[in-house]
């Protein structure tokens, strides 16, 4: 899919706009955010991997969307980020993890998956600064494998609960958020919600609010949300009440932003990014 954006008028009427378009996940981790808004009139959610989401963007097919957080330096146009509900990690995720046959001192080559940008440039980053070494990456898409797993292999999502290879075949593993809290000390932000620059500015009121309060709703109500997403997405509900109950986290705190600046910053000093950008806010 094209990166290159269309041009589209600056500063939109919020009339234009009476349904936003929002880009989302469909993973386990974003149904604390999301569940309840499929049946707002005000809103349309279009679902893709986090990868493609910058691109829907850019092409002005969504309005706002969950980006990968390293998306933010990708993007050829600037961007204002939410403060509002992003995947963070304060320590182990469960769900970014590399698992591989070999110590990972030991690997020259890493099969990644192509969902997310950000676990992509956040294991090169732990790899050349954590662990000192440089192996190379090569894209894998876990869902149409032949049935045999790479010798190393990074994988995001549901699919690590899901399908992921045995601890006979790949006995080392690596959680990508574990060890970049040991490098760091810091917290890492896997998505934030993020718009075009030109964006109506009360459509982004709008959604940051609702957002917000979906969030909070769904997070007071955690116990039947994961009753009811669990199983579908193969997960039992123990396993998805610890994930969503403390691994995976819905806050952009001092610590969080601490921690997205360190890693934008790393990811720019290695070449990861292409465009080196401060970080802009919606604070409507």
């Amino acid at each position: 899919m094209s990166t290159h954006a269309r041009t589209v008028e600056p500063n939109r009427p919020t009339a234009a706009l009476a349904v936003a378009r929002l880009g989302v996940v469909s993973f386990l981790n974003t149904r604390p955010i999301i569940s309840g808004l499929e049946s707002r009139d005000d809103l349309e959610l279009i679902q893709a991997v986090p990868s493609l989401l910058l691109d829907h963007l850019l092409e002005d097919a969504v309005d706002v969307a969950l980006c990968s957080s390293v998306d933010y330096l990708r993007s050829p146009v600037p961007l204002k980020a939410l403060r509002v509900a992003p995947l963070t990690s304060d320590g182990a995720t469960l769900t970014v993890r590399v698992f591989s046959a070999v110590p990972l001192t030991e690997t020259t080559r890493v099969h990644c998956d192509t969902d997310s940008h950000t676990s992509v440039a956040l294991l090169r980053v732990l790899m050349r600064d954590h662990w000192s070494v440089d192996p190379d990456i090569v894209e894998f898409d876990a869902r149409s494998r032949d049935g045999h797993w790479p010798e190393t292999v990074m994988l995001i999502g549901d699919k690590v609960v899901q399908d992921a290879p045995s601890e006979q075949t790949h006995p080392h593993h690596v959680d990508l958020g574990e060890a970049w809290k040991q490098m760091t000390g810091l917290p890492f932000v896997f998505a934030i919600w993020m718009a075009r620059a030109d964006a109506c500015t009360d459509m982004l009121g709008t959604v940051s609010r609702t957002l917000a309060d979906q969030l909070e709703a769904n997070l007071q109500d955690l116990d039947r949300l994961v009753e009811r997403e669990a199983g579908p997405r193969g997960w039992s509900v123990e396993m998805a009440m610890s994930y969503l109950n403390g691994l995976i986290r819905y806050r952009l705190g001092p610590r969080e932003l601490k921690g997205l600046e360190t890693f934008l910053d790393r990811a720019t000093s290695h070449g990861l990014a292409v465009h080196a950008r401060p970080l802009d806010f919606f604070e409507g």
